[in-house]
């Protein structure tokens, strides 16, 4: 056998050892890409999981929010009611003072029989018009 015969056999012999640990090799790398494409899918199927969690999330917090915004506005429009029922109470409170005074010192002048006219403002029936004609332009206006 010659030298180049050797040196054939030699690099057949290494060729086929080449071929069988490539093969090795490509055999665990495919099983590794299989692993790597499942946990891709696993992961883009958690993902899409959390996106559509985080949307509805996102939705209900708008909802929420518009519900606590109509809400808001329902109250300031109460508040403001109940401002305006407040001044009109004090309004009437006042006007209603102003004829029991009126209605006493009337009686009193009445019952007393006197003849002298009072230096005190009587309330007239023109004094109660003008309080009511108040209290019916605030409540248009409101």
């Amino acid at each position: 056998m010659s030298g180049g015969i050797i040196a054939l056999i030699i690099v057949v012999l290494a060729l086929i050892v080449l071929g069988v640990f490539g093969l090795t090799v490509l055999k665990k790398a495919a099983h590794l890409i299989k692993e790597i494409n499942r946990t891709t899918a696993v992961a883009q199927d958690k993902i899409e999981f959390f996106t559509n969690d985080t949307n509805a999330i996102k939705s209900k917090i708008e909802n929420i929010t518009n519900r606590v915004d109509g809400i808001s506005v329902k109250i300031n429009h109460k508040m403001k009611n109940i401002d305006y029922f407040s001044e009109t109470t004090t309004d009437f409170q006042n006007a209603l003072d102003e004829l029991k005074k009126s209605f006493e010192h009337f009686f009193s002048g009445f019952f007393n029989f006197s003849n002298k006219q009072s230096n005190q403002r009587t309330l007239s029936i023109s004094t109660v018009k003008k309080t009511i004609q108040k209290l019916v332009k605030k409540q248009k206006m409101a």
